[in-house]
């Protein structure tokens, strides 16, 4: 039987769940507002610094809106501080506005190290957990210390995206002494969390599993908490247990959960493999995980594969990397040189709604690589950076190699993944460059509307230090090959997309070539919370569509559908995401849409409508003859025929750019084939 939302809870967050006006301030909070260094010249396939610093160090980051991106850090001595409400400290919290590289300092409570997140159905995101209260080099206290940063281990925060400035994070109350408990409150979860998983459900609820109360490098009975819950809270509240956190110490921390079609949850940690039906509390085991692990701290890069009508939106998960030491230590310390184990540098891959799941090989990458870090790009490949060829994620002062990290050797070159690709040629690094800077542990990266990937932290250290490997606070990003070609530009675009029905138009304008016109496709990227080298409900979805040219009047139409329908929540959850349109592999800006109702709750849903057929409409004999007669142009009108469906207008690069497009993927070596 279903657990419904917890309504009566619910209610008393309606409040700060609304994408509302902002929360009144009964304190002073004094937020600085600076700026970086900017950068402005984009070269292809490389990477340019654009800030020198945004004040912290990103170890966790989301897209809010599209220009404002989120950023948090553990409690730490930061170099920008903030006036708030327990005292001035250092900032861990800061929006950075990608248009001028400021960003502004926030007020967060209690300490975000490794917390876990993501958004809900209605677009208010979410943080939860982290460790406790820390102070100068990160030794534990009870009091306020230098720091001043409460107990996050039970701590909720949430905040609704803005692009005015006027949004704050919504915190509740926790104590500096851990001992207090601090759980089952306002904004407070049942247990301490930290490395919690995150993944969002149908609903557009969320779904916290796992993590241990104060942690370490690894987990341990006497720290694992067991279970999961739900935000907003389902039933009567209570955590639930599950056995295969228990079962898959020590290395169960950010226990990779993926929500699949059927309702089942796909569960990966240690060497284990599950499909996990919440709803009856029903475990199916699957075939073990080959070659390495890939969960934290072995960190391998994972995604869930694009979507697509030509793979019924049957998802498919892939794991690249990660570390096969020959033992774990525990919760203080690795207890061995962890750095003297190279990374893993296999891939694998499975779709757990199989009817037989099974893992397959996939191809190798260039080298080992933990921490190595996959983001979507709008043409359907996936992009990877960031990293170590040595060691694992974590850090401590046993003083195994160079500064505090447990990972070495940085990994400074990119690499593209293509998954349409036939095997032995999904990987391509042709015309990449390595980028200056190295990304570790603690740092992220996420797309920009633009296309454009933002890279920023890289911190292996228990307190904010420039000794090596350094706290970073800078800011590049890596630009696509496409990134300076003219982009098809989509007008009015659709602001929410519903579980099926009726499809809706965009204007291709006067392309009339088939290949360009069938290469044109819709898709839909949840970037999601990112860290850890982990996407949170990181998903791409394309739309299903069909075109008609119409060589009469020198235009093109693509129809597109709405979401999937009547499965549709379970494969792309609902929530806020961006839109792009695709035309040979460039896309346009992305665009925030919402997916679903916009609100909690069982999602309508709907089948989805046929599409029009595709078909090129060829010059009738008597249009031609009268237009040579009379000396009227046959080309060039720019309005498309109407389908009395709704429609959106693009304006599509000209002939010579998509030729020259074409060629830049022959020069890269064909292996940036799109879907």
């Amino acid at each position: 039987m279903t657990s419904p939302i917890n309504y009566l809870t619910l209610f008393t967050l309606l409040p700060l769940l609304a994408l509302a006006s902002p929360l009144d301030r009964s304190f002073p909070v004094e937020e600085k507002r600076m700026s970086g260094t900017s950068t402005t010249s984009a070269r292809p396939l490389s990477f340019t610094p654009v800030s020198d610093s945004i004040g912290i160090s990103a170890q966790m980051m989301f897209l809010g809106t599209k220009n404002k991106v989120y950023v948090l850090d553990k409690s730490e001595n930061n170099p920008v501080t903030i006036n708030g409400k327990y005292g001035t400290h250092p900032a861990w919290a800061v929006e950075y506005d990608i248009a001028s590289n400021n960003y502004r300092t926030m007020d967060v409570y209690s300490n975000t190290f490794c917390a876990g997140g993501g958004v809900l159905g209605n677009g208010t995101w979410v943080v939860f957990g982290g460790n406790q209260p820390v102070t100068t080099d990160g030794v534990a206290v009870a009091d306020a210390g230098a720091y001043h940063n409460t107990d996050g281990g039970t701590a909720i925060r949430m905040i609704n995206p803005c692009d005015d400035e006027s949004c704050e994070w919504i915190q509740g109350e926790s104590s500096y002494d851990i001992t207090a408990q601090n759980t089952g409150g306002y904004l407070q979860m049942t247990g301490r969390r930290w490395y919690p998983m995150v993944e969002a459900l149908e609903d557009g609820s969320l779904i916290i599993i796992g993590g241990d109360k104060n942690g370490g490098y690894v987990n341990t009975a006497a720290q694992d908490n067991p279970t999961y819950e739900f935000f907003p809270p389902k039933g009567d509240g209570q955590a639930v247990y599950l056995q295969f956190l228990a079962d898959t110490l020590p290395v169960n921390l950010y226990a990779l959960t993926w929500l699949m079609p059927s309702g089942r949850l796909f569960m990966q940690a240690n060497r284990a493999s599950i499909l996990y039906d919440w709803k009856k509390q029903s475990t199916i085991d699957l075939p073990k995980m080959p070659y390495a692990t890939r969960v934290y701290p072995a960190s391998a890069a994972t995604a869930m594969l694009p979507l697509t009508p030509a793979n019924n939106y049957n998802p498919t998960i892939l794991f690249c990397g990660g570390s096969n030491p020959p033992q774990w230590g525990n919760d203080g310390t690795a207890g061995y040189n962890v750095t003297a184990v190279p990374a893993d540098n296999t891939c694998v891959r499975i779709s757990p709604d199989d009817a037989n799941p099974t893992y397959e090989d996939d191809d190798y990458m260039f080298e080992g690589r933990s921490m190595g870090q996959f983001v979507y790009l709008p043409d359907g490949t996936l992009w990877m950076a960031n990293g170590v060829s040595m060691g694992t994620a974590g850090y401590g002062n046993d003083k195994y190699s160079v500064g505090q990290s447990y990972g070495q050797n940085p990994v400074y070159m990119p690499a593209i993944y293509n998954s349409s690709a036939p095997l032995g040629g999904r990987w391509n690094r042709t015309g990449l460059t390595a980028s200056p800077n190295e990304r570790m542990y603690h740092s992220t990266a996420i797309l920009l509307p633009d296309s454009s990937i933002l890279i920023s932290g890289s911190n292996p250290n228990a307190d904010f230090t420039n000794e090596q490997w350094r706290s970073r606070t800078d800011v590049e990003k890596w630009f696509p090959w496409y990134y300076n070609e003219q982009r098809p530009v989509l007008d009015s675009p659709p602001t929410t997309l519903s579980y099926g029905g009726a499809s809706w138009n965009v204007s291709l304008g006067s392309i009339t070539d088939e290949a360009t016109v069938a290469s044109a496709k819709v898709v839909v990227i949840r970037g999601g919370f990112n860290t850890h080298a982990i996407g949170f409900n990181q998903r791409y979805l394309q739309l299903d569509s069909s075109y008609t040219i119409d060589m009469n009047s020198n235009t093109s139409t693509l129809h597109v559908s709405q979401m999937p329908g009547d499965s549709g929540p379970f494969i792309f959850q609902p929530g806020p995401a961006m839109i792009f349109l695709v035309v040979n592999g460039v896309p346009s800006e992305g665009e925030f849409v919402m997916i679903g109702s916009g609100r909690l709750g069982d999602q309508p849903t709907t089948t989805n409508a046929a599409l029009p057929s595709t078909q090129v409409i060829a010059v009738t004999p008597t249009e031609t003859a009268s237009a040579e007669q009379s000396g009227a142009p046959t080309s060039g009108a720019n309005a498309a025929k109407s389908t009395g469906a709704a429609s959106s207008r693009v304006s599509l690069p000209s002939g010579s750019l998509i030729a020259a497009g074409s060629a830049l993927m022959a020069v890269l070596g064909g292996a940036f084939v799109v879907l």
